[in-house]
């Protein structure tokens, strides 16, 4: 598999950045997954692909710097003549969910199922909305995306032996407490040592940071982590 990062940013973008979206492609190149789509992402998408090669978008929560760019998205289907895009999202919020009902977007619950070549699973994780980490097998690869959580004690088991973990490091040490809706770079480094995980990627960064602080804050417990930068490329 190949991760695209097309927006790293939470919850907020940076100048010229994007939020949260990834892109997730086989090793064969027949199956593509977008998982979030928030601000700045769909023009960064459409640098990687049409919005016919995606297989399905999987919106891991519903808050805005997930998913925003699927409006503008339907305008994109509707011009590009597409008439259904498989869409995996929670049942909640209503008011946003209800959003994403007419055009082209086709609605689906989130639940285990195979996308193309991906086996892709869902974990309910730590957050003010319903939200779910994600689990893709394909290639003889495993790849794990936390998306937003505090500390989840089933997130190390879910992501036991991960090729890639994908983890949010959206607070610094000193602006964490247990009722904020982020981990740490420190947390998501013990969180990937706990599980194995082969490598780990920091995303959800705020712009107020600065990448160096946040990979000083991982690199006491997961030396070779790595800090999520728009438009970089890892093979998994």
């Amino acid at each position: 598999m190949i991760l695209t990062m097309l927006g790293v940013n939470g919850p907020y973008p940076s100048v010229k950045g994007a939020c949260s979206g990834y892109l997730l492609t086989s090793d064969s190149g027949r199956t593509k997954v977008l998982i979030d789509c928030g601000s700045g992402v769909l023009g960064r998408l459409l640098n990687e692909c049409t919005v016919r090669d995606l297989n399905a978008v999987i919106l891991s929560h519903l808050h805005f710097d997930h998913m925003s760019d699927m409006l503008p998205m339907n305008y994109l289907l509707q011009a590009a003549g597409v008439e259904s895009l498989m869409v995996v999202c929670p049942k909640t919020p209503d008011k946003v969910r209800r959003i994403l009902e007419d055009g082209a977007l086709d609605l689906y619950p989130t639940a285990d199922m195979m996308i193309g070549e991906m086996k892709v699973e869902f974990l309910r994780v730590s957050h003010p909305v319903e939200t779910y980490a994600v689990r893709v097998f394909c290639d003889g690869k495993m790849f794990v995306y936390t998306a937003d959580t505090n500390e989840c004690d089933a997130l190390a088991l879910f992501a036991g032996g991960a090729d890639l973990l994908l983890a949010d490091a959206g607070l610094l040490r000193d602006d964490w407490t247990i009722k904020k809706p982020h981990m740490t770079p420190g947390m998501c480094a013990r969180l990937a040592r706990e599980c194995g995980a082969k490598t780990l990627v920091l995303t959800h960064i705020n712009p107020s940071y600065n990448s160096e602080a946040v990979l000083d804050e991982a690199v006491m417990d997961f030396p070779d982590a790595i800090v999520a930068r728009a438009g970089i490329r890892i093979s998994i």
